[in-house]
Parts: C-alpha cells; sequence; structure tokens
C-alpha cells in the first residue's frame, strides 16, 4: 500500500513539474487597487491558490473535529450519569 500511495505522489509531482514548466508565463495579480500589481509566474498563482485552499479545508475540518470530540464527552458524561442512576446491568 505504501508503494502505491509513492507511485500516486510521484505521478502528481510529475504533473506539478510539468505544469510548471509549460505555463512559464507571468500574470500580474492585482486585488482592488490594494495592490499596484503583482507579476508572478503562472504557476505560482496556481500552488498558492491549492494551498490556501488546504489551509481553508483544514481549518474547517478542525473545527469539525473540535466540535465532534466535544459532543462526544458530553455524550459520555451522560452515558456515565444515566449508568449512576441505573446499574449497567439493570438495562440488561
Amino acid at each position: 500500500m505504501t508503494f502505491i500511495k509513492l507511485l500516486i505522489a510521484a505521478f502528481f509531482c510529475f504533473l506539478a513539474i510539468t505544469f510548471a514548466y509549460q505555463n512559464d508565463f507571468n500574470v500580474i495579480i492585482k486585488y482592488w487597487g490594494i495592490t499596484e500589481g503583482i507579476e508572478v509566474p503562472f504557476f505560482v498563482t496556481i500552488v498558492v491558490s491549492f494551498f490556501s485552499g488546504l489551509i481553508i479545508g483544514g481549518i474547517g475540518g478542525l473545527i469539525n473535529d473540535l466540535l465532534l470530540k466535544r459532543e462526544i464527552a458530553r455524550l459520555r458524561k451522560e452515558i456515565q450519569s444515566s449508568e449512576g442512576e441505573k446499574g449497567f446491568n439493570d438495562i440488561l
């Protein structure tokens, strides 16, 4: 399985390198007059956009995980309190 992951990662690296090689022209980045215009290679804009999406998605996933952990802790506490009222054997 590790070998397959390595092959997939190598394939995506190959795609990224060939994309950067074939798209070596520059683009000008402007944002609502905040910047005068920054000239960067095209592939840099794609890479920055990709990693920005990963970071934003990761933050969203982290928030979701924290909310789920809090819910799990609340439910465990509820189970423990209900076990204190009734014995576990009484339920069965």
